[in-house]
C-alpha cells in the first residue's frame, strides 16, 4: 500500500526503517538469550532433581502429599527448609558444575534476559507508533498505551507484521 508522501514523510520513514532493522536485530539476540538462559535454567533443576529424592510436603493435597518431585515446577511443594539448606545449594553448585556460572544468591538466571527480551519487545512495537505518527494516524495515543499496558496476541501479530511489511518496503 503506497500512501501520498511529503518529502519530509518519506525522509523521515526512511530513518524510521533503518531504526526498525537495527530494533528487529536486538529483539532476536535478545529473545535468542532469553531463550537460552531459561533453557539453562531449566537444565541445572532438572539435573539437581534427577540426582537427588525431594518429596513433596503438602498435607493439605493427600494426592500430592509423600510424592516424589519430578520437575523443577513442584519444586513449591517441598518443605521450605529442604528447598533453602539443600536444593538452592545444590542449584548454585550445579550451575558452576555444569556450565560454570556462579549464581552465589540463587536468583533466578533468567530474569535479566528475560527483562531484556520485553523491553526490546516494547521498542520493536515502538516503532508502528512511530510510523502511524509520521503517517498522521488517529490511532497512535491508543496503540501507545496498549504496548505500554496490554495488547491481545491477536493485536500483536497484527502489529508485528505491520512493522515487518514496513521493513520490507510493502507499506509506505
Amino acid at each position: 500500500m503506497k500512501l501520498a508522501l511529503t518529502k519530509a514523510q518519506e525522509q523521515a520513514l526512511h530513518l524510521l526503517r533503518l531504526e526498525a532493522l537495527r530494533r528487529k536485530i536486538e529483539l532476536e539476540e535478545a529473545k535468542e538469550a532469553y531463550e537460552k538462559a531459561a533453557a539453562i535454567e531449566e537444565a541445572v533443576a532438572q539435573h539437581v532433581i534427577d540426582n537427588n529424592e525431594y518429596y513433596a510436603d503438602c498435607p493439605d493435597i493427600p494426592e500430592l502429599h509423600g510424592n516424589r518431585i519430578a520437575d523443577e515446577f513442584d519444586t513449591c511443594f517441598m518443605n521450605q527448609e529442604i528447598f533453602m539448606n539443600d536444593y538452592l545449594p545444590k542449584v548454585k553448585a550445579a550451575f558452576m558444575e555444569l556450565y560454570g556460572i556462579d549464581n552465589p544468591y540463587n536468583f533466578v538466571y533468567s530474569s535479566p534476559m528475560r527483562e531484556r527480551k520485553l523491553k526490546a519487545e516494547r521498542s520493536y512495537k515502538m516503532i508502528a507508533v512511530e510510523f502511524l505518527k509520521i503517517c498522521g494516524s488517529p490511532e497512535v495515543a491508543q496503540l501507545e498505551e496498549s504496548i505500554k499496558t496490554y495488547m491481545h496476541p491477536d493485536m500483536e501479530k497484527r502489529l508485528y507484521k505491520l512493522i515487518d511489511d514496513f521493513i520490507n518496503g510493502k507499506v509506505a
